[in-house]
């Protein structure tokens, strides 16, 4: 085993690539020196024959919350990506979904070719703008503080495959140019962190929660389990949905009388100011006598329609029609403060950027405290359709408790969920100037999908676990696509290649087990060969044919059943435990088996079950 050994003036890197944010600083310190946003826009470098070996025209945007990249009324071609793939987890992009995409791809899907190096060059400019800009370090090579001086601890998830930390590897190594660079899994970091060698981690991230057994500073890999539909983004669509239905119900007529009225006073304060600068415009003109325009004549300052009153001194209602036909519609959902800035048209950004807005709305309502709260054992979730809960929350406490909830016999559920029902009401302030007032139930129903076990929330985690399964399916139809389509080529580009006399080498650039590095290869993506005078391009996937190839078994949501050479199938590994701590185990344990539907208080039993039986006291 190769050690690396630094003095005490040069302190480790610790990096923590998430979902969510991006956070790296020194080691030692007591919080990260750079927290940034994962989620970046980017603007994609379409034309592939065009000499440069970089998917991206240029470099990653991240102010675009509050207004738009490109002008002030487009965003342009850009497009909001994250290196993480919210299916897997992992920093890599599947065919046909590149950087892990968040818009909905307009236009014609095939024109984005697949490019697996795309996410991991999203990771090195991020490293290094976190390098340059965030921890200031230097670009003179010759000083210290320097980032190839620094040696680098990278946080992993314990179910990354193997092909995608050699990738991450050679981007540290080739092109960031580090001395060393140590994986580390993120639930050891956990355990490290309070002085722990041995628990049960539970992460709740911003696309899944993962629970992690950790048993003497290995990771089981048996035990990992994964939930997509209970994460950070799944709660904020829950508040989204939550003020949406308030806006719609709260707000109604007189949220957008008084909206049209103060798009009038804006309009009116407009014409007001252009029809003085008219007047001021004719006299001066009139003066010197190079019109014969009468100032008289000029129309007169409308007066404010919002201060007309009737004989008895009485302000006058005007209808929606006389406020004036110019203005559009106003949307009924929670508009963020950009949208509310485009009226009287309210118009809305492209559908990506819209959305993280509105998300971003959403996180903020969460954060302060207005958006969730957690219920007492016994709260009836009031989205429960049918069923016992259901019956439990409107027949006024004359059901029983259901039996999912026979720990809180003493508590009748009706009880909790009408003291919650008639208990004060938080005022918040729509970004449009709108009060409103958001109820305790409407806020524990935001996060009864981690703890509910009533019919709507089952369903819903039921149906995240289906659509999960559902895309790796994709991923795994789609991989396998690519990789035969690719084979085909390389078949047909040897043959022919090998009638003209020619060196294939180049095109079989792009093993992730050969010698060749990131960066030769990066640099070699768009090196060609000139046949009759004319000079071909190698596509991208020629690169990326190996590293799909490496991660198709580990996207496969069921056990391989043939060539094991061990006679088990997946049952059978599953009940052994053929996986080795922290590692990638026996050929049966190399597939997708970390998904459930579980809420994560079950999670936690289930991952330490998982576990050998002398573990899991230990791990509970």
């Amino acid at each position: 085993m190769s050690t690396y050994s630094v003095g005490k003036d040069i302190q480790a890197l610790v990096a923590d690539i998430g979902s969510f944010s991006t956070k790296i600083g020194y080691a030692g310190d007591d919080h990260p020196q750079a927290v940034y946003n994962s989620t970046t826009a980017i603007e994609r470098n379409n034309n592939g024959n065009n000499g440069s070996s970089s998917n991206f025209s240029r470099a990653p945007r991240r102010d675009f919350v509050t207004r738009c990249i490109d002008g002030s009324e487009s965003d342009g071609n850009y497009d909001l990506v994250n290196p993480v793939d919210p299916v897997t987890g992992w920093l890599f992009s599947p065919p046909n979904k590149s950087c892990s995409s968040l818009s909905s791809n307009d236009g014609n899907a095939d024109d984005k070719l697949g490019d697996a190096w795309e996410s991991h060059e999203l990771v090195s400019q991020y490293l290094q703008h976190a390098f340059q800009n965030a921890l200031g370090l230097g670009n003179n090579s010759a000083s210290l503080d320097h980032a190839h001086n620094h040696p680098l601890l990278l946080l992993d998830k314990p179910h990354t495959p193997p092909a995608l930390r050699q990738r991450l590897l050679e981007i540290m190594f080739e092109t960031h140019n580090l001395p060393a660079v140590f994986f580390l899994r993120d639930a050891i970091a956990s355990c490290y962190a309070v002085g722990r060698t041995t628990a049960t981690v539970v992460d709740v991230g911003y696309s899944s929660t993962m629970v992690t057994p950790v048993y003497e500073g290995f990771v089981e890999t048996r035990g990992v389990l994964r939930n997509n539909g209970c994460g950070a983004k799944a709660a904020e669509e829950r508040v989204l949905s939550m003020m949406d239905g308030i806006v719609k119900k709260q707000g109604g007529r007189r949220r957008k009388d008084r909206m049209r009225r103060t798009n009038q006073r804006r309009l009116e304060k407009e014409s007001t100011v252009n029809a003085s600068m008219n007047a001021s415009m004719n006299a001066g003109t009139a003066a010197t006598g190079t019109t014969t325009g009468n100032i008289d004549q000029l129309s007169p300052v409308p007066k404010r329609a919002y201060v007309k009153r009737d004989a008895a001194g009485h302000f006058i209602k005007e209808s929606a029609s006389q406020l004036g036909s110019s203005n559009a519609p106003i949307p009924e959902y929670l508009m963020p403060l950009y949208q509310v800035r485009r009226a009287p048209s309210y118009t809305a950004r492209s559908a990506p950027f819209h959305h993280w807005s509105r998300l971003t709305l959403a996180r903020e309502i969460k954060e302060m405290g207005l958006g969730v709260a957690v219920g007492p054992m016994g709260y009836v979730s009031s989205e429960a359709s049918g069923g016992a809960n259901g019956a439990a929350a409107s027949n006024g406490g004359e059901t029983t408790a259901p039996e999912s909830n026979t720990a809180s016999d003493s508590i009748n559920p009706a009880t909790a969920n009408n003291m919650f029902l008639t208990s004060s009401k938080l005022p918040y302030t729509l970004p449009d100037g709108t009060p409103v007032e958001i109820t305790t139930a409407s806020r524990c129903d935001v996060v009864e999908m981690f703890f509910g076990n009533d019919e709507y929330n089952v369903n819903y985690r039921e149906q995240a676990l289906d659509e999960t399964m559902q895309q790796l399916e994709e991923y795994e139809n789609e991989i396998e696509e690519f990789v035969a389509e690719r084979e085909d080529e390389e078949d047909s580009k040897t043959t022919m290649m090998g009638m003209i006399g020619s060196n294939t080498d180049s095109v079989m650039a792009g093993d992730p087990y050969s010698n060749t590095s990131y960066r030769g290869e990066k640099s070699s993506r768009h090196a060609g060969v000139r046949r009759g005078g004319k000079k071909t391009y190698y596509s991208p996937n020629t690169i990326s044919t190996k590293l799909y190839s490496a991660c198709l078994p580990y996207v496969r949501t069921a056990p391989p059943t043939t060539g094991t050479g061990d006679g088990l199938d997946g049952a059978g590994a599953a009940s052994t435990g053929g996986s080795t701590a922290g590692g990638g185990g026996s050929v049966n344990d190399n597939y997708f088996h970390y998904l459930t539907s579980a809420p994560p208080a079950q999670m936690v039993c289930d991952a330490a079950f998982r576990c050998d039986r002398d573990q899991q006291a230990s791990l509970l």
